[in-house]
């Protein structure tokens, strides 16, 4: 089952050539990392307040790739920081890392087709 919504990843790209659609995709591989480890950190110190910013942030990136799981639990992590649920924040933390891997994986495979 595919992790982004091809009919409304197209749709959203349409206006846009290979060349910047690979660009912007290629800039969401080089801050994943960063990303994650940024949330890793801003639980590990229970810093709801940059953990709801950071989430939010991720949040409004992913939205550009029209994948839907991993849109809502970044958005559910998003608001257990702002409401500082600390005992549904790590499992939350941890689906949102399998999802927006998926996420990448699936997008590494459309770039390599595109290239």
């Amino acid at each position: 089952m595919a992790v982004i919504d091809w009919a409304q990843f197209k749709d959203n790209f349409q206006y846009y050539d290979k060349t910047i659609i690979i660009e912007v995709i290629d800039l969401f591989f080089e801050e994943y990392d960063s990303r994650i480890a940024a949330l890793q950190k801003n639980i590990d110190e229970n810093d709801f307040k940059a953990l709801a910013f950071n989430a939010h942030s991720l949040k409004s990136v992913i939205s550009n790739y029209m994948a839907p799981e991993a849109l809502e639990v970044t958005r559910k992590l998003e608001e257990l920081a702002k409401n500082k649920s600390e005992g549904e924040i790590n499992d939350a933390f941890s689906k949102l890392k399998v999802t927006t891997r998926e996420l990448v994986d699936e997008l590494k495979d459309y770039v390599a087709k595109l290239d």
